[in-house]
């Protein structure tokens, strides 16, 4: 949508996370009247704060972040959340807890748990790869990747540095933005990030989250507690959305949510192609316990993904220490009572770092936490922006954004909304 024919128009977007407010706050800058439509109580998806304020994923950023934090600055936020804070990453696994291996030297990744000399030497083979798969990574663009989307990370790494580097190193190093199980995930997730963060800073925002969520959505017409049961087409080829009691006219829809809901909600403008690969989006599911740490530590534990533990990491800073707990093991346990959770992934912290957590906290609950970016996840994607594209030019005003189309991180979220037409 240009910018002149933005103006005026009335844009509604489902779902108040931040791909939603950000594709909202797009909009309105152009001259749209938007109006942004959340199921839930408040604003924010999984990185909704909870009563305390606390982020309830401890999100991670990195300085790389260029959508994102194009997005802080254009909130007038850049003052308050950057520069961000550089955050000591760690993983677990037999008892023990040894740093990661930033970057790509050899000596350092040797030290690593199952990982040899000769393998981490194996490692000086990646710029050579990286240079040539290069025409095909664009963060901004993932899509682009889709030649690169026919091998699983495993495969790849195995095949060029060895076994003990897949779990060792690039696994781990992977997954501390989001849980990843190389086995499955494409070789275009790695090759994506390190060839935008291979130099970059990890870390958490200055301050919570929370302040980005509300200051766009301060800019906004947002309902809350407003869930969408469906969009239609009108006569006048623009939408209907549906709420309980009420309906909207839309002269163009932004479907910013999850990609089961946006196919439930969407299946009367949707063609067959969008079906298909809207119900081919695989998530993994969360549980995450966030209480008072006791430690002055400031850190992310990524714990072994094979092992015992229900947990995939814990992250302690400001005060805080969040255990996120990975799926299988979350699915299972959506339903369990709230009690017997904390107790459990209490125990599960302790035996990780034993006396760093206290008693009580809060528990959330996220069955559709994170999208998974498995092997032919960037092909259906572009599939999807050629659809989309496709129907825009037959007339159709609808949009989709979500990390799922981009990355499982806040930058994923920013990166689709920033793409809308």
């Amino acid at each position: 949508m240009s910018e002149a024919s933005a103006e005026g128009r009335h844009v509604v977007v489902v779902g108040g996370g931040l791909a939603g407010l950000a594709a909202g706050f797009a909009h309105a800058q152009r001259g749209a009247r938007v109006s942004v439509l959340e199921a839930a109580a408040r604003v924010g998806g999984r990185a909704a704060p909870d009563a305390s304020g606390v982020d309830p994923i401890a999100a991670r950023v990195s300085t790389a972040d260029r959508a994102l934090f194009g997005l802080v600055r254009a909130a007038g936020l850049g003052g308050a959340l950057l520069p961000i804070r550089p955050v000591r990453s760690a993983r677990a696994e037999a008892g023990r807890v040894v740093p990661l291996a930033p970057g790509a030297d050899p000596r350092t990744i040797a030290r690593l748990p199952g990982v040899s000399l000769l393998q981490a030497l194996r490692v000086l083979r990646l710029p050579r790869l990286m240079a040539r798969y290069a025409p095909h990574l664009d963060a901004a663009a993932p899509e682009r990747a889709a030649p690169l989307d026919y091998r699983s990370l495993a495969d790849f790494a195995t095949l060029y540095f060895g076994r003990g580097i897949a779990t060792g190193w690039i696994e781990p190093w992977l997954a501390e933005r989001a849980p990843q199980d190389e086995r499955e995930a494409s070789r275009a997730s790695f090759l994506l990030r390190w060839s935008s963060e291979r130099d970059a800073v990890e870390g958490s925002f200055a301050a919570p989250v929370a302040r980005l969520l509300d200051a766009l959505a301060a800019r906004l017409a947002v309902r809350t507690s407003a869930p969408v049961e469906s969009v239609e087409p009108d006569a006048r080829d623009g939408f209907r959305v549906r709420l309980a009691n009420e309906t909207i006219a839309a002269d163009a829809v932004v479907l910013a949510v999850p990609a089961p809901a946006a196919l439930r909600i969407a299946e009367p403008v949707l063609v067959a192609a969008e079906r298909t690969i809207l119900a081919g989006v695989r998530y993994d599911a969360a549980i995450t316990w966030t209480t008072t740490a006791r430690t002055d530590a400031t850190a992310r534990v990524r714990i072994a993904p094979r092992g015992t533990s229900p947990l995939a990491s814990i992250a302690i800073e400001a005060g805080t220490l969040t255990a996120i707990a990975r799926d299988p093991w979350a699915a299972a346990h959506l339903e369990v009572a709230g009690d017997a959770l904390v107790k459990e992934i209490a125990m599960a912290v302790e035996r990780v770092l034993p006396g760093a957590a206290a008693p009580g906290g809060s528990l959330h609950r996220f069955p559709l936490a994170w999208p998974r970016f498995d092997v032919g996840a960037y092909r259906a994607i572009a599939r999807m922006r050629a659809v989309e594209a496709d129907r825009v030019r037959a007339g159709r005003a609808l949009h989709f954004a979500g990390d799922w189309l981009a990355a499982p991180t806040l930058e994923g979220a920013a990166v689709s909304a920033m793409r809308l037409p």
